[in-house]
């Protein structure tokens, strides 16, 4: 019996950061995908990353200036 709750607990600690970076508004789109990515093969070093190079407002959109003719 603590063989599976320690396997529960663990499953648990690793699902942990994928849920963060899955639920996060840091990111969208493609970018989102390559974290929850790097997520699953490095689960806290990646949340960790995630959590210190992502802004916490998102990416800003810039805009563009029409030329005129």
């Amino acid at each position: 019996m603590n063989e599976l709750m320690l396997l529960v607990f663990a499953v648990c600690l690793y699902i942990v950061p994928i849920g963060l970076v899955a639920g996060s508004k840091r990111s969208k789109g493609h970018e989102k995908n390559g974290w929850l990515i790097g997520t699953l093969f490095f689960s806290w070093i990646a949340l960790l990353l995630y959590i210190t190079i992502i802004p916490k407002e998102g990416r800003v959109k810039t805009r563009r200036s029409k030329k005129h003719s």
